[in-house]
């Protein structure tokens, strides 16, 4: 047992090396094989018990900046997430042990549908550390992810490292022979995937956006009347930009348009009294000093209400709202896939309603407020032509650029580039900026679709096409300061394989791998007596 818990703090070292802060991206080609040795160890409980202790080393030292929301929030994702890596070994041990099937197969076909599981359940699912994402730097490799996702990734990894697990276990010349073969279609795939990378200068280029990272601290923008600040600190970054550069479209990140505004339905906005006349004013404000000053549409985030009055249970909406040149709501999109905890509290309505309100406020005293936004509905595809620009975007709203599924039907939509709004000023000096990076470059390869990412303390700037990218950066920083840029995105029309036809592979690995656990005979892969040469403790 304490070798098996040896190997898997082993394990979760090397995958969280894989990652940022630390970005070797190499070691995820290997980072899955010392769980190869703890599935031939181990069996039933215990099993199950050791991985989830690996996962749960795992996802506390990759997501460990969570904390900075709150510790609690660390604490109900960390938990539930490490639950994925004991149901990975578990199924493991039922391929490569049970099946005989070589660790070079097992693992990524155990591997794959966990990681693909845990994208979409529970919940929306959290895809944060797909291990895929570690190779966002290696710009040949990450080329696939057009034709399979990032699951696809995640695949080629594992099977390396299962090709590298045989080879030591096995110690055989055929072993060894699989593991070279590994590496050389790593090496292969790095190369043909750099000579597909095409010239963005021959693309046509969309409007020019003006992106405004403001870097405004999280406690300064919870204050109670901090919009002053806010809009100085916009029309400062913008005069100065526009001095260098005439944009065609100004972009606030998330959340920053002040009060509650007009929904893009004509709704009247509700508000308490003593803010109704305030709020009213920015609204105001807003249009005389940035549309009609710049003579810009502006497209940014608000929190917006479909109601006539304002109270507690009242549904609000994590928006983005694009405003013509004369300062009206022009259209909008609703976040569609929210932060649990964050933006709302799970399942709460499933409760009778005298133990619903208790849990609201035992939430409102520990943290000050019962998140109460509602999902949208509505495709986040949105038409420049309603503000005289050409092209059309397609919107995401901070935590919604982990999932793919997202990107890909916008792009179906019809988007031609795509636009992330986010503010993680929440988690600052953290890998949390650089992890989202990651995620933005596969999202552009994934669709072939230039990804522009504004946000409130970084990280902002693009990721063209093919995976390259561009970012906003001081004295070496991406985060944690403000500054302005201005993107003109390259428009790609090409349709990819992974847009067609989704996460095919990943659902054919998933099914595969069910059929797999169902078959009872042993099929021929490791002789039984190989396997308890590598590792007396399999008899058991």
């Amino acid at each position: 047992m304490i070798g098996a818990l040896a190997f898997a703090a082993l394990a979760a070292l090397l995958y969280f090396a894989a990652f940022p802060p630390l970005d070797f991206g190499w070691i995820g080609a290997v980072a899955l094989a010392p769980w190869v040795a703890i599935a031939r160890r181990l069996r039933g409980g215990r099993l199950f018990l050791v991985g989830w202790i690996g996962g749960l080393a795992l996802f506390t030292a990759g997501c460990f900046w969570l904390r900075k929301s709150h510790p609690l929030n660390l604490v109900l994702m960390v938990v539930p997430e490490a639950l994925a890596f004991a149901l990975f070994v578990l199924l493991l041990r039922r391929l490569q042990v049970t099946q005989r099937w070589p660790a070079m197969v097992a693992l990524p076909l155990a591997f794959v549908p966990i990681e693909f599981a845990r994208g979409h359940f529970p919940l929306d699912g959290y895809p944060w550390l797909s291990l895929g994402y570690s190779q966002h730097a290696h710009l040949g490799l990450v080329q696939l992810a057009a034709i399979t996702g990032v699951h696809g990734l995640s695949f080629v990894l594992a099977l390396v490292a299962g090709a590298l697990a045989d080879a030591i276990a096995v110690r055989s010349r055929a072993a060894c022979g699989r593991f070279v073969a590994a590496l050389a279609l790593l090496a292969i795939g790095e190369v043909a995937g750099r000579a597909t990378l095409g010239d963005v200068d021959r693309l046509p280029r969309g409007p020019r956006l003006l992106l405004l990272q403001p870097g405004i601290e999280q406690a300064l923008k919870n204050a109670g009347r901090s919009h002053e600040f806010t809009l100085r600190r916009h029309v400062e970054l913008a005069e100065l930009a526009q001095a260098r550069e005439r944009a065609d479209l100004l972009v606030w990140s998330e959340t920053f348009l002040p009060g509650h505004w007009r929904d893009h339905d004509g709704a009247v906005v509700g508000e308490p009294p003593d803010f109704r006349d305030y709020r009213a004013g920015w609204r105001q404000r807003v249009d005389a000093e940035m549309t009609r000053r710049f003579g810009l549409p502006l497209i940014g985030g608000a929190v917006t209400v479909r109601a006539v009055e304002l109270r507690p249970e009242t549904p609000l909406y994590n928006s983005a709202l694009l405003l013509g040149r004369d300062g009206k709501t022009v259209a909008a999109y609703d976040k569609r896939l929210l932060v649990p905890g964050g933006e709302y509290v799970p399942w709460i309505d499933a409760f009778p309603t005298a133990t619903a309100e208790s849990l609201r406020n035992g939430i409102r005293k520990m943290a000050g407020d019962v998140p109460n936004l509602r999902p949208g509905t509505r495709s986040g595809v949105i038409d420049l032509a309603s503000v005289g620009l050409t092209s059309k975007l397609g919107l995401t709203i901070c935590y919604e650029i982990a999932y793919p599924q997202l990107g890909r039907g916008l792009v179906e939509d019809g988007a031609q580039f795509l636009l992330n709004l986010s503010n993680e000023a929440w988690f600052p000096d953290s890998a949390e900026f650089a992890q989202y990076s990651a995620m933005a470059v596969v999202r552009a390869v994934e669709t072939r679709r230039t990804m522009v990412r504004c946000a409130n303390s970084g990280t902002s700037g693009f990721v063209d096409p093919w995976g390259r990218p561009t970012w906003l950066e001081q004295n070496g920083r991406r985060d944690g300061f403000a500054g302005s840029m201005i993107v003109a995105p390259p428009l790609a029309a090409v349709i990819t394989p992974y847009v067609r036809f989704g996460d095919a592979l990943a659902w054919a690995v998933t099914l595969l791998a069910g059929a797999a656990v169902l078959v009872r005979r042993r099929t021929s892969g490791i002789p039984r007596a190989d396997i308890e040469s590598a590792d007396p403790a399999a008899k058991a």
